[in-house]
């Protein structure tokens, strides 16, 4: 905490907004690679509609130390265009450097009326998964995990043809699915022969599955994360993947040290002041059910709170992710920065430079529905 604390304003009593996010601003690439995951796989459709937060809130003690909306743009990196369009209650998107040519990059910003108190509230409260409507159906898991908490799982949209997906998997990409995993599958297509009651049987032995990951996941953290069989002997370990971007966000563990320490050795580093939930959703991703296993936590360190929605399931298409979004009060209201990167084998290999453009303007329009949905939630006309 020593980068806000030298921002400290004693005459005042609060922190300098200006001043942490001139700080912010500059260790930004390094806050942001806590977010990154490698060889991820997502369609535009998905990247509105699977937000995870980072809600940083810096409560001012005083009406005094409040800053205006147009004092805090001024320390973010915005062009001045794009700050005045704020200012006037429009949403403004924006892209930032990609690491590498798998990477994609995208950022929207938006001034809200409600006070970070509630907008966290949103967050906790899983409000996102009712704004976009590509997510058809999500429900809360219970601490312990049971079957009941499962039972509306279904395979929809075209639910017959994604039955056979999985009664004829293999190891590839066409399903996220673990050696064992596959075994069951094909052991149970032998079962059912030609005969009818595909679509049930398949989706009770899904429930089973994310039941099992589920309650891995939450016994042993990233260590509980399955990997995916690809062919030829390869896998996609995405707990592994997930815990090397962790370990290598430095500004995270020097600056908010029992949030870093809960990410990486979750749930081994659990507070009491964690809240936390879990989620599973399906997703409508161009006539393909995405069924995602989602665990949301947010804590409060002092003036500061911090979320992250993590999906450490996905069935197909991307492997899982973190995501972030920033949570500023200012005298006008609340100035929300949401940022998201992932790596997708969409956009890399050849031609690649001529692909991100592209994947990008899909991504746009989804994104923005999110934040239409936030701005009618925060009371913006």
């Amino acid at each position: 905490m020593s980068v806000l604390l030298d921002c400290y304003g004693p005459d005042q009593g609060a922190f300098q907004l200006k001043c942490v996010l001139g700080e912010i601003t500059r260790m930004m690439p390094d806050l942001l690679h806590i977010f990154n995951s490698q060889h991820n796989r997502v369609p535009p459709l998905l990247m509105a509609s699977l937000i995870v937060w980072f809600v940083l809130a810096l409560a001012p003690h005083s009406h005094a130390s409040e800053m205006t909306a147009q004092e805090v743009l001024e320390a973010i990196p915005l062009s001045d265009s794009e700050k005045e369009n704020l200012q006037n209650g429009e949403i403004v998107r924006f892209t930032r450097e990609e690491t590498d040519d798998r990477e994609l990059a995208v950022g929207m910003a938006l001034l809200l009326k409600q006070t970070p108190e509630k907008v966290r509230e949103l967050f906790l409260d899983a409000v996102e998964f009712q704004l976009i409507g590509e997510v058809t159906a999500f429900s809360a898991i219970s601490e312990n995990g049971a079957e009941t908490d499962l039972s509306k799982i279904s395979l929809e949209p075209n639910g017959d043809k994604e039955a056979r997906r999985y009664l004829e998997a293999e190891p590839g990409e066409t399903l996220n699915l673990s050696k064992q995993e596959i075994a069951a599958f094909q052991a149970l297509n032998q079962k059912l022969g030609d005969g009818p009651g595909e679509k049930p049987a398949v989706e009770a032995l899904i429930r089973q599955n994310l039941l099992a990951r589920y309650q891995a996941y939450r016994t042993k953290g990233l260590l509980g994360i399955t990997p995916y069989e690809r062919g030829d002997g390869e896998q996609r370990d995405y707990g592994q993947e997930l815990s090397l971007t962790t370990e290598n966000a430095k500004f995270v563990a020097r600056v908010f040290p029992s949030f870093y320490n809960i990410l990486l050795h979750y749930p081994a580093g659990k507070t009491k002041e964690l809240r936390e939930s879990y989620h599973w959703l399906n997703i409508d991703v161009f006539g393909r059910p995405l069924l995602v296993l989602s665990h949301r936590m947010g804590i409060e360190i002092g003036e500061v709170f911090m979320g992250v929605d993590r999906h450490f399931y996905a069935s197909h298409d991307y492997n899982g992710l973190q995501s972030a979004a920033g949570l500023l009060p200012v005298k006008d209201g609340t100035l929300l920065i949401y940022l998201f990167r992932i790596s997708t084998d969409q956009v890399g290999g050849f031609g690649s430079s001529a692909k991100h453009p592209i994947a990008r303007g899909l991504m746009g329009p989804f994104v923005e529905e999110l934040f239409e949905g936030l701005r009618a939630q925060g009371g913006n006309k």
